[in-house]
């Protein structure tokens, strides 16, 4: 049995409902005009979910390049115009792919023992002026049969293009910028010169180090709107 007090308890959990809800569409309001003011566009579930996908087909592209056109299939992720570091311009981003001067493909490009193998984690996207930017952890496999590492991190910028989103510029920021020792981080760039089943840990020692200043944390330059500053890689 519904008595009167009963029924106006509900009628005054339903009235806070109602202005909870309008409170939380005010915000949300506010938020996409502060953001259009400012000269950002919101980002729809639909743009974060093809982001994500470009950020996956990366690490499927870059890690195996005769099955992706010798690394042109990883230049095709960028803007006409996109950077990945220092490099810029078709030939130089599919040499960034394991490209080489004749056509073919670097050994640790191929799937196999030696075969490097890239994991964007952790993923976050946020609006920005030239579409959107995010960052991503990126752990690494010199071999699939070695230990993952850490490898630093992504600093994305992407643009919306008439064949969908892609990549305006992309940073890693790794090695000693990212506080990696900076003997393991020579020992794995020469790995990738020398690649071997046994991984890089062996090579560590056996190559000249260079260090470098942290770079920053990744999250900071996430909301600070700022451009990446190229270190090369």
């Amino acid at each position: 049995m519904v008595t009167r007090q009963g029924i106006m308890v509900t009628w005054k959990a339903l009235a806070v409902g109602i202005v909870g809800v309008l409170a939380c569409i005010g915000a949300w309001t506010i938020v996409q005009a502060a953001q259009q003011k400012g000269g950002v566009q919101p980002l729809t579930a639909a743009d974060r979910l093809e982001i994500q996908q470009l950020l996956a087909r990366y690490m499927y592209v870059l890690d195996s390049c005769p099955d992706h056109n010798n690394g042109y299939d990883y230049s095709d992720l960028y803007t006409d115009d996109g950077t990945f570091g220092t490099r810029k311009g078709r030939e130089e981003l599919a040499r960034a792919a394991g490209r080489t001067a004749n056509g073919s493909c670097e050994p640790h490009r191929y799937r196999g023992p030696i075969n490097q193998v890239h994991l964007n984690v952790a993923p976050i996207i946020e609006p920005d002026p030239q579409g959107a930017r995010g960052i991503s952890y990126l752990m690494m496999a010199d071999g699939p049969a070695n230990e993952i590492y850490w490898s630093g991190w992504y600093q994305d910028i992407y643009a919306k293009t008439p064949k969908g989103w892609r990549f305006k510029s992309r940073l890693h920021v790794g090695g000693p910028a990212a506080g990696i020792a900076a003997d393991l981080s020579a020992a794995r760039m020469q790995w990738e010169r020398e690649p071997t089943p046994a991984g890089s840990r062996p090579l560590v020692g056996k190559a000249a180090p260079h260090p470098a200043p942290i770079a920053g944390d990744p999250l900071k330059w996430l909301e600070s709107g700022k451009p990446s500053l190229s270190t090369g890689n």
